[in-house]
């Protein structure tokens, strides 16, 4: 059985892959959003996938990871920052991470 950790990496790899629509084996933990996993289309109206990976790390963010983000001393650019990223927040968000990436309650 996976540890927690291993789980929300894989999901994390897993949501990247849906996002944005590649088979999960292209997508390495340096990849870069913007320059190696890009937006399909750029609209002022219209989400995006780079705004669906923005809206991730987000809605899972603590207060004080915002604040980070906010003071620009943490920037999320590679997939493995997003992994580790949902891996941190789960800590204190876990029911927002198991949304986001469709983990299952366990009973």
């Amino acid at each position: 059985m996976d540890s927690w950790e291993e789980l929300v990496k894989r999901k994390s790899l897993l949501r990247l892959s849906e996002i944005f629509r590649i088979p999960i084996e292209e997508i390495k933990p340096e990849s870069r959003f913007g320059a190696d996993l890009k937006a399909s289309f750029f609209s002022d109206f219209k989400r995006n996938e780079l705004d669906q990976v923005n809206d991730d790390i987000h809605d899972v963010a603590g207060r004080k990871t915002l604040k980070q983000f906010g003071a620009g001393k943490l920037t999320i650019n590679t997939v493995r920052d997003y992994c580790d990223h949902m891996v941190r927040s789960s800590s204190g968000n876990r029911a927002e991470v198991m949304k986001i990436l469709g983990i299952p309650h366990q009973s």
